[in-house]
């Protein structure tokens, strides 16, 4: 999940003229218009008519905008991946894999050449082209767009720091058309080809210039296409969207890596302990690892369940406390809410084991995890003796808001509470949609949260600057730390990148900005019906267009 104060910029676009420009977008007056139909079951969207080449994905987040130039979340990021295609995504192998560009090269670490598939089309039958990237990399540099992953293109030379063009500039001057399957772009500073991988690469999620090049900056996200789009380049196409309960896709059968098996991929989004049951009975064939949450309670039932293949995940989902220092200003308050966390328990009781201790941005999977920092242990009398130094009013009580969706995270929240109360922290649990959450988070409208981070291992640069730099909605500050960041995204060395990160770890264990109370290792299911397919975190779709089921005996 990741989000940017420029959605405070989206937030305020006024809606008064969303009419006139869903006309203007689709041509077709009220299509995709002010709101959605009224939501129904998931089960009860619709029957497809060939339900032997369908394959139903069970999510426990919902798709609540599928826009690509600002998925909300990781659902919704899947969903418009499958529409429109990065130029490259990330592998369970941690290497990324070639989507829209065939390749991306640099000889210098500052340029980069990308190449295209030259087969690539879009549903009109028109090529993708080199217009088309920059026609799109423009927009999510546009402040009026205020796209959410604005910050991860912020390395782009001409752009700003947030990601954003300077204001009265109309053209990014370090991203140029070689032909029109080749853009060349270069960094401010010299970067590996990793890190632009998993910046520009991964979160590039090129529209077709012809369907929007009339449509203002400003009214963009309102625009009915980018609910309903007509045009795409991916595997699938949407057929049926409700923003919090389903996603139906139907084959893009010129699809230019190969016309998918399947005839429709569906998303439906249910309770987490809803997904055993309709895994049982047919109504889903597979869930999304980190996006589709079983809980731990459930395993040994799925696991037992003939024709399901279980697949054990890695603990890339960490859950992390957001912290206002608006409210909890003093580092040693910080450091006692991190020591009064049971983090043992957490993942013994509540995880079933399936997870490990983490307090910070690190995990074992990361390469850059310093070993020398040892998670905070529980150690409820050091938590209270930093609050007494810290002149903790024990009057004061603290709301913690987690996301209502989350079984796992809202029963950790409860024991988190308890935790704290233990030690002289008032904690009452406030239970909210997700889409409530983040916009508490952006507006820094919260005393604490619980939300879930999926960082890549390979480059957790980005997340990094945003939960610690300028801006960030913890209201976190300090100089070192920004510096130490600056100097990782100027490394090409991966020794000295190492050094900065352990460097980094020893501030933050100081400082405690943002703890994390455990990283999951969320468990995959899938039905012995689907062939190709393998329940993962990273690369899950990057085959999508090879998946096919087995027809069930009559």
């Amino acid at each position: 999940m990741k989000f940017k104060l420029a959605l405070k910029l989206a937030a305020a676009l006024s809606l008064v003229f969303a009419l006139a420009v869903l006309s203007a977008c689709d041509g077709q007056p009220g299509k995709g218009g002010g709101g959605t139909a009224p939501a129904s079951p998931a089960a009860e969207v619709f029957q497809e008519p060939d339900a032997e080449k369908t394959v139903n994905v069970g999510v426990t987040y919902a798709p609540s905008d599928i826009n690509p130039l600002s998925p909300a979340g990781l659902v919704s990021a899947y969903v418009a991946g499958l529409l429109f295609p990065p130029l490259v995504e990330i592998d369970a192998d941690l290497r990324y894999k070639p989507m829209l560009a065939d390749s991306i090269e640099t000889a210098d670490n500052r340029t980069f050449k990308v190449n295209l598939n030259e087969a690539a089309k879009w549903t009109d039958g028109t090529s993708v082209t080199a217009d088309d990237v920059i026609f799109t990399l423009k927009l999510m540099a546009n402040a009026m767009v205020a796209s959410n992953y604005a910050y991860m293109f912020a390395i782009l030379e001409g752009l700003g720091p947030s990601g954003f063009l300077p204001d009265g500039e109309s053209d990014i001057s370090g991203v140029r058309k070689i032909d029109d399957h080749t853009v060349e772009m270069k960094t401010k500073t010299p970067t590996t080809l990793t890190v632009f991988e998993d910046t520009i690469g991964r979160n590039l999620r090129t529209l077709p210039r012809s369907a929007l090049e009339g449509v203002a900056p400003e009214d963009v996200n309102e625009c009915g296409f980018m609910r309903e789009p007509s045009v795409t380049s991916g595997p699938f196409k949407l057929e049926r969207y409700e923003p919090e309960r389903f996603a139906g896709l139907v084959a893009n059968k010129d699809y230019f890596r190969g016309a998918p098996k399947l005839e429709r991929l569906n998303f439906k989004v249910l309770p987490g302990a809803a997904l055993a049951d309709a895994l049982e009975s047919g109504e889903i064939d597979m869930n999304i690892p980190s996006a589709g949450v079983i809980p731990a309670e459930d395993y040994e039932r799925i696991e037992g369940m003939p024709g399901v293949t279980t697949v054990g995940g890695q603990p890339l989902t960490t859950v992390f406390m957001y912290v206002n220092e608006k409210s909890v200003p003093d580092a040693r308050q910080r450091k006692a809410i991190s020591y009064a966390i049971d983090r043992g328990k957490l993942v013994s009781k509540l995880l079933g084991g399936a997870g490990e201790v983490v307090d910070g941005y690190f995990s074992s999977v990361s390469p850059y995890r310093n070993e020398a920092v040892k998670p905070a242990a529980y150690d409820r009398a050091r938590a209270k003796r930093l609050l007494k130094e810290a002149g903790w009013d024990g009057r004061k009580s603290l709301t913690l808001s987690v996301p209502s969706g989350d079984g796992a995270i809202r029963q950790a929240a409860y024991i988190v509470a308890d935790n704290l109360g233990k030690v002289g922290i008032k904690v009452n649990v406030e239970n909210v949609s997700f889409d409530e959450l983040t916009d508490k988070v952006v507006k820094e409208d919260f005393d604490l949260g619980l939300l879930p981070v999926t960082m890549t291992p390979v480059n957790p640069l980005p997340d990094l600057a945003y939960f610690l730099g300028a801006g960030n909605p913890n209201g976190y500050r300090n100089e070192k730390v920004i510096d130490l960041l600056a100097a990782v995204g100027a490394e090409v060395d991966e020794e000295k990148i190492k050094s900065l990160y352990d460097e980094l770890q020893d501030i933050l264990a100081e400082d405690v900005p943002m703890p994390a109370l455990y990283a999951a290792k969320a468990l995959g299911a899938v039905n012995g019906r689907v062939v190709g397919a393998t329940p993962k975190d990273f690369g899950m779709f990057i085959n999508v267009q090879d998946w096919s089921v087995r027809r069930r005996e009559a």
